[in-house]
C-alpha cells in the first residue's frame, strides 16, 4: 500500500482553497511528487513533507499550473539540506522547462554559495531530467524505492505530448490522468486500478460562470473559457470511464470550474455521476492524505 497527499487539486483558474496540481505519493519511505503548480511548494511544509524529503519527481505536461512552483522547490529542497540531485521524469519537453528554471535562478544560487558556502551541497540543486516517450500502452519509466511508475499518453491537445502515471506498490495500484480527455488510453491505463485520481470539470457550471462573465462585460475571459471543454474531461465521462475501467475508488482533482472544498456546490459539481459510477466517489481537496491498498 502507498499514500497519496493532494497538495493542489485546483486548475489555472483562480481559487482560494485550492492550488495549482500537485500530489505527493509515500511508498516505504519513498517521497514522489507529482507535478508542483502554483502554491504547491507552500502546501509541501502545510502537509508536514519536508522538500529535500523528495528525490523523484514526474510531471505530466508543461502546462504552467502544473509547473510554476518548480523554482521555490528546488531552492526550498536545496536550502532544506538535499545532497542528492532531484531526479524528474517527464514527457518531451521537460529537460527544456528544468534548465529554463536552473538559468533563472543562477544569480541566487551564485549568491547562496557565496553566503553559505560548503554548507550547501553542490549536488543537492542539481536536477538528472529522464525523458520518457508518449506511449498508448503503458511506459516502465522508474522505479522509486520499490514504487512502480508508468507513464502513458492521454489527450490534452495542443498540449503534445501529455502524459498520465500509473503507480503500483505491494499489489495497489493508482493512476492520476494528469490534464486529459476521458481518453481510451486512460480508461485501459486505469482497468482495474484501486484508485483513480482523474480531472473533471462540469460543463454547466463552466458555461455558467462564461455567462456570468459575458454578461458582466468580460467578453475576452468568458471566450477563454469557451474553449476550456475542448481538451478537459466532463464529469459524467469521467464516471463512465471509471465503470468501465472497473476502478475501485474515483476521486476528482484539478476541478474546473473552481469549487468550495464542501458545501452544494461540492454536490452540484459531482450530480449525475453516482448514477454511472457505483463506486465511492469524492471530489479531492488540498492536503487531503488517502491510503491505496490493493484490492481482494
Amino acid at each position: 500500500m502507498f499514500d497519496i497527499v493532494f497538495l493542489g487539486t485546483g486548475s489555472p483558474l483562480p481559487s482560494p482553497v485550492r492550488c495549482g496540481a500537485g500530489q505527493v505519493l509515500i511508498a516505504a519511505g519513498v517521497n514522489v511528487l507529482v507535478d508542483c503548480g502554483w502554491g504547491v511548494a507552500r502546501r509541501l511544509n502545510a502537509a508536514h513533507i519536508p522538500p529535500p524529503s523528495i528525490d523523484v519527481a514526474v510531471f505530466t505536461h508543461m502546462h504552467s499550473d502544473h509547473i510554476t512552483d518548480v523554482p521555490d522547490f528546488l531552492i526550498s529542497r536545496w536550502t532544506g539540506g538535499a545532497t542528492r540531485p532531484l531526479t524528474v521524469y517527464g514527457p518531451e519537453g521537460t529537460r527544456e522547462t528544468m534548465d529554463g528554471f536552473l538559468a533563472a535562478l543562477r544569480r541566487d544560487i551564485g549568491y547562496r554559495f557565496a553566503h553559505h558556502g560548503d554548507k550547501l551541497s553542490r549536488e543537492g540543486i542539481r536536477v538528472d531530467v529522464i525523458e520518457v516517450p508518449a506511449t498508448p500502452e503503458p511506459y516502465a519509466a522508474g522505479n522509486a524505492g520499490g514504487l512502480l511508475m508508468e507513464s502513458f499518453e492521454v489527450d490534452h491537445k495542443p498540449v503534445v505530448p501529455a502524459l498520465g502515471w500509473r503507480f503500483a506498490a505491494g499489489g495497489a495500484r493508482a493512476v492520476l490522468s494528469g490534464d486529459t480527455t476521458a481518453c481510451d488510453t486512460l480508461r485501459r491505463a486505469a482497468e482495474g486500478a484501486d484508485l483513480l485520481v482523474c480531472e473533471a470539470m462540469n460543463v454547466e457550471m463552466l458555461a455558467q460562470r462564461a455567462a456570468f462573465l459575458r454578461a458582466a462585460g468580460n467578453t475576452h475571459v468568458a471566450g477563454m473559457l469557451d474553449d476550456v471543454p475542448d481538451y478537459h474531461a466532463p464529469t459524467l465521462d469521467v464516471a463512465r470511464l471509471a465503470h468501465d475501467a472497473g476502478v475501485r475508488q474515483l476521486m476528482l482533482s484539478h476541478v474546473i470550474p473552481p469549487i468550495p472544498e464542501d458545501g452544494p456546490q461540492v454536490a452540484e459539481f459531482i450530480a449525475g455521476m453516482a448514477a454511472l459510477y457505483r463506486g465511492p466517489l469524492s471530489v479531492a481537496r488540498d492536503l487531503q492524505r488517502v491510503r491505496v491498498t490493493g484490492g481482494t
